[in-house]
């Protein structure tokens, strides 16, 4: 009993005694402090020996979790643009370091440095940068590298000075037709001087959006939406709420809708091609096509597929819209209506319809609902191109890369920000994502989110006098 008694408080003793040997063991971490300059933040921490850590992200958090103990709970409020605030506190039978963000979690990167003992977390930067190269007189083109709202961003400008001469005009894809080219190609192709991506567009042969190129009807879309109008003394201006209408009347009065442009033919569809189009309809034998040249029937198919040619209009009717057809006769006479619904813009030479509108005198005005913008372009953060022009008439074109650790693209709010910020009356956008893109003298200056051009059916380009 006594030999039991005895190993018993021989064994109380030495886990006395080892107690505090463990405790002493474990990592202990504390004085926490930060630095900060334009390229990096960076935090500390030191401790006795090198802690297990996890690390966890969770929307603007960056969570470390530590196999440790801390002494006490350290809070840090950091005069950057980059990191909100940073604790250190006991965290169950452990310890976190959490740093919040004002914007998303940046690249960041963890090591250890000796003597003493220390825990280092650098949140990484992008250096400012800003280079502004003259063109030619009137047109100035401009590199930043900035931070905007806490986030990286890598942005292109061109600014067209009012009364230089310079005029814009729509490029498509294969010179005379919507078919896809690269933007590098189109400008080439067009001689511009530079250009950027447009117009929205369809893995069909389908532009979306109004199109009118040296007052010839390109596309059409009846949702109202925002266009940039050229008119006939090259004077650019950004108009609202542009609609297309048409209707074919036949000699004994008789009307139809027209529901298309230069695209696709579906059901009961009446469509209006012409050879921007390419060289036929491509269309199948189910609705009949006739040839118009000068207002007059010229030729007439049931068999699909009409050769496309310069100064004609091919109508092209399936179901309904065949049967309207049905009554037209070679050789009689067809009035072909057409309208944007805006005056401005049915007498311009050029009208490029995308959308929406971003600002609107000189205020933040984003018509994603009005305009029926889908939610793929009008949600989230993007690669983004729009135009904008200021009271004087000077003209700004503006990409901004995204999807990249250097460029996190704009939403449509940031993007009409941004626009004020360069003293814009009134913009719009266009196209976004991988499409965008900005050439210059034949080099493409921004870095495409697909890593390379991708063909597109419209662009913009500038052009000298």
């Amino acid at each position: 009993m006594k030999k039991n008694l005895l190993y018993k408080i021989l064994i109380v003793l030495i886990c006395l005694v080892l107690l505090p040997l463990q405790v002493a063991m474990a990592t202990v971490l504390g004085n926490l402090r930060s630095g900060v300059n334009a390229d990096r933040t960076r935090l500390v921490l030191n401790f006795d020996k090198m802690p297990k850590y996890s690390e966890t992200v969770a929307d603007k958090q960056l969570i470390i979790t530590f196999d440790g103990k801390v002494k006490r709970s350290e809070k840090l409020q950091l005069k950057d643009n980059l990191v909100k605030s940073v604790i250190l506190e006991r965290f169950n039978n452990q310890s976190r370091l959490v740093v919040t963000f004002y914007k998303s979690v940046p690249k960041y990167s963890i090591f250890s440095l000796k003597s003493p003992n220390r825990f280092v977390l650098d949140l990484k930067k992008i250096n400012y940068d800003k280079q502004v190269t003259k063109i030619a007189d009137g047109l100035t083109y401009t590199y930043l590298r900035e931070y905007v709202d806490s986030l990286p961003e890598e942005v292109y400008i061109l600014e067209i000075s009012p009364n230089s001469g310079y005029t814009l005009k729509p490029l498509l894809g294969q010179e005379n037709y919507i078919q896809k080219g690269v933007l590098s190609q189109m400008a080439s192709n067009a001689g511009a001087i530079a250009a950027i991506n447009a117009s929205y567009f369809d893995s069909d042969v389908w532009v979306v959006g109004n199109l009118m190129i040296d007052k010839k009807w390109v596309s059409a879309e009846d949702t109202p939406r925002t266009a940039l109008i050229i008119d006939n003394n090259d004077r650019a201006q950004i108009i609202t709420n542009t609609s297309y209408s048409g209707k074919v009347i036949r000699s004994d009065g008789i009307s139809a809708p027209i529901t298309g442009l230069n695209r696709m033919r579906l059901a009961n569809d009446l469509i209006y091609y012409n050879d921007a189009y390419g060289s036929s309809t491509d269309t199948n034998i189910y609705g009949i096509e006739a040839r118009i040249v000068n207002n007059r029937v010229t030729e007439i198919s049931k068999t699909g597929n009409l050769a496309l040619r310069p100064n004609t209009v091919v109508l092209s009717g399936n179901g309904t819209s065949a049967m309207f057809l049905q009554g037209l006769k070679l050789g009689a006479k067809v009035k072909i209506q057409q309208s944007f619904g805006r005056t401005e813009a049915d007498y311009a030479k050029h009208v490029l319809g995308v959308g929406p509108l971003l600002v609107d005198n000189g205020v933040q005005s984003v018509q994603t609902a009005s305009e029926e913008i889908a939610d793929d372009i009008s949600v989230g953060r993007s690669p983004r191109t729009a135009i904008g022009i200021r009271a004087d008439g000077t003209i700004v074109i503006l990409v901004v890369d995204g999807r990249s650790s250097s460029s996190s693209g704009m939403s449509l709010d940031e993007l009409a920000r941004y626009m004020i910020r360069l003293k814009v009356d009134r913009a719009m956008n266009f196209d976004g994502g991988g499409s965008s893109e900005m050439v210059v003298n034949g080099d493409v200056v921004n870095a495409p989110s697909d890593g390379d051009e991708r063909p597109i059916r419209v662009g913009l380009g500038i052009f000298g006098r």
